[in-house]
């Protein structure tokens, strides 16, 4: 008994020297440390490296992170393995957790996590460790790898409430369930799809219009409908995948621009953030998720061709982004004021700008004046942002070419949030 004793005290020592080192040392693996775990009892370190990280997802859970976003970053800034470990210990929090109030946008976040069919009622980080062929050193290294990620976690604004509680949280509406419901953004998507799948590009064009002008004539049926009291704005965070996050935000803004949204990007987190209504925000979501697609097919058709060393440069792919994003803003724009011109639509011209107005004063209110510009950094390629433009339609909004000195849109406002910032795209 005093031989178990002490082994959980060296044990602990042991895991609050790994701690310490991952969350003060950046750069370096507590390796020596984790070598001392491995040859202690692994009972013993095993449990306490269970407790270690279910008290940090906890400690997340009240910063206002969610689920999936949670595993996003800490696989992005820890490593993947620190993700995977991430995604089961969040399957390891919930399991831990029967009888308590969850909120079903949580809910559906917690059953597409990739370990959700794994059991953690035992030995959860043995199962994990055996699972993925690592050792124990390698194992502990791992936890050392998120823990240096939770450690340097900002708050985030409570969209979604966490286990256990309720609306009352919340700093900001959040996203709303039941929209997917909707049949004007079920065929959307539908022809979203299309677009993506589909290996010409002009019939890819003539799909994505289609679907923004749904999205424009859908928003003025529902103003029509709402009349002039329309429900407030909600905040959504999206995930925005590395390489060129911030070029990608700038899409994001483009979008969400065309629809009465706004957005902002939260640099270093790897996630945007969008303001405004319910059936707005899922349009955005939709469309930009399928031009991200597009972008992503245009881009390696480029790296495929003559030029294909320089198409998968980084600032030829940064540049084709913005270039992408800079087109995009111009088309929906112009499918925008084709609706609205409509005689039909003129009735909803009032509500529609209450919504937008709505949406500015909520993100004043919200941020305040922590907002400032900048740019999108990084060196420029002409050539990259002339085939980002070319990807993004050929269609002529006015006459004459449309030249690569048209640069596109690349400034956006940046949010200091504590060990982060967020730059908002106009």
């Amino acid at each position: 008994m005093a031989a178990d004793r002490y082994d959980e005290r060296v044990v602990r020592e042991a895991w609050q020297r790994l701690l310490w080192q991952s969350s003060v040392l950046p750069r370096r693996r507590p390796t020596a440390e984790a070598e001392r775990l491995a040859a202690c009892s692994v009972h013993v370190a095993d449990a306490v490296g269970e407790k270690v990280l279910l008290g940090a997802i906890a400690s997340a859970w009240s910063q206002g992170w969610q689920p999936a976003e949670l595993v996003h970053h800490v696989g992005h800034k820890g490593g993947r393995a620190a993700g995977r470990l991430t995604d089961l210990a969040i399957v390891a929090d919930h399991d831990r957790r029967p009888g308590q109030v969850l909120d079903p946008r949580w809910q559906t976040q917690v059953e597409a996590l990739g370990s959700r069919s794994e059991s953690t009622r035992l030995d959860w980080l043995r199962q994990w460790r055996r699972r993925d062929g690592m050792d124990r050193r390698q194992c502990y290294d791992a936890v050392g790898d998120s823990w240096r990620v939770f450690s340097r976690l900002p708050r985030l604004p409570v969209l979604v409430p966490p286990p256990g509680q309720d609306s009352s949280v919340l700093d900001f509406p959040g996203p709303v369930t039941g929209a997917t419901a909707d049949p004007a953004l079920e065929r959307i998507r539908k022809l979203l799809a299309k677009a993506e799948s589909t290996p010409f590009e002009a019939e890819a064009e003539a799909l994505t219009a289609k679907a923004q002008q749904l999205m424009a004539r859908h928003a003025v049926d529902r103003a029509q409908l709402r009349g002039t009291v329309p429900e407030g704005p909600r905040m959504v965070r999206l995930m925005l995948e590395s390489p060129h996050a911030s070029a990608k935000c700038v899409l994001l803004g483009a979008v969400a621009a065309a629809n009465r949204c706004q957005a902002i990007e939260l640099r270093g987190l790897g996630l945007g953030v969008l303001v405004g209504h319910a059936d707005d925000l899922a349009s955005v979501e939709a469309l930009f998720t399928s031009l991200l697609v597009q972008a992503g097919n245009a881009l390696r058709v480029a790296g495929q061709g003559d030029g294909g060393a320089r198409a998968r440069s980084a600032s030829f792919r940064r540049s084709f982004y913005l270039g992408f994003a800079g087109r995009i803003r111009e088309r929906l724009a112009a499918v925008d004021a084709a609706v609205l011109a409509d005689p039909s639509a003129s009735g909803s011209l009032p509500v529609l700008r209450s919504r937008a107005q709505a949406v500015e004063d909520a993100v004043a209110r919200f941020f305040g004046g922590r907002l400032d510009r900048s740019a999108v950094g990084g060196r420029g390629d002409a050539l990259g942002a002339a085939q980002g433009r070319h990807a993004a339609g050929q269609a002529r909004l006015h006459a004459g070419s449309l030249s690569v000195a048209d640069h596109p849109v690349t400034d956006r406002q940046s949010w200091p949030a504590e060990s982060s910032s967020a730059s908002m795209i106009r």
